[in-house]
């Protein structure tokens, strides 16, 4: 199962959908964003068309009915702030459907969780670290953040969220897990912000 935070376009959570397809499982694939309308006209046609490619590729004779069900069967859309959202996967409350998805309960906790641009402030890298504690899979799970090396004058980017991530792993609500933190990858062109990728991970203490 995969989670992808903040995922407007959705191009990661696309790619763990067509994968998961071309793999013949039936892994599901949440994707999430604070606007219920970038979900509606961005992210479920990208989704539809993304699936529909990998039909095409297969010479599969009924591409757009095949990339329906799928789209009904392994990927829901849910819209929301990050919290609200926490809320309902952490007490087990169906998500709302929006057009070619079913009403479903997805499990509270995911194997990999996806976010980009998701720590541009202090606030931002606390509700990130808050999300990848609160459902990634204890030791299996992997959280991949993308972010900025540093976001100016608005305290966010890769060293905030490490600090974010220990100060929820040192909290009196850990019970005995840890979050690891660690780059995996920067991309430094000279002449721009440095960019992270960071590998997240959720480990019993």
């Amino acid at each position: 199962s995969a989670f992808e935070l903040g995922c407007g376009h959705g191009l990661p959570a696309c790619l763990l959908l067509r994968e998961s397809v071309r793999r013949h499982t039936d892994s599901v694939v949440v994707f999430s964003d604070f606007n219920d309308f970038v979900l509606r006209d961005v992210t479920i046609p990208n989704a539809l068309l993304n699936v529909c490619g990998l039909y095409q590729q297969q010479g599969n004779d009924s591409v757009v009915d095949s990339a329906s069900q799928v789209l009904q069967k392994q990927s829901v859309y849910a819209g929301g702030d990050w919290m609200g959202l926490s809320h309902k996967l952490s007490n087990n409350e169906v998500l709302l459907p929006f057009p070619l998805t079913e009403n479903r309960v997805v499990d509270e906790r995911f194997d990999v969780l996806l976010a980009s641009e998701t720590t541009y402030t202090t606030e931002s890298c606390q509700d990130t670290a808050y999300l990848m504690f609160k459902h990634l899979k204890v030791d299996i799970g992997v959280g991949l953040v993308a972010t900025k090396r540093f976001y100016f004058g608005v305290g966010g980017g890769a060293d905030a969220f490490a600090q974010a991530a220990d100060k929820v792993s040192e909290s009196s609500q850990s019970h005995g897990l840890s979050l690891v933190v660690r780059t995996i990858q920067s991309y430094d062109t000279g002449n721009a912000n440095i960019r992270d990728l960071l590998e997240v991970r959720l480990v019993k203490k």
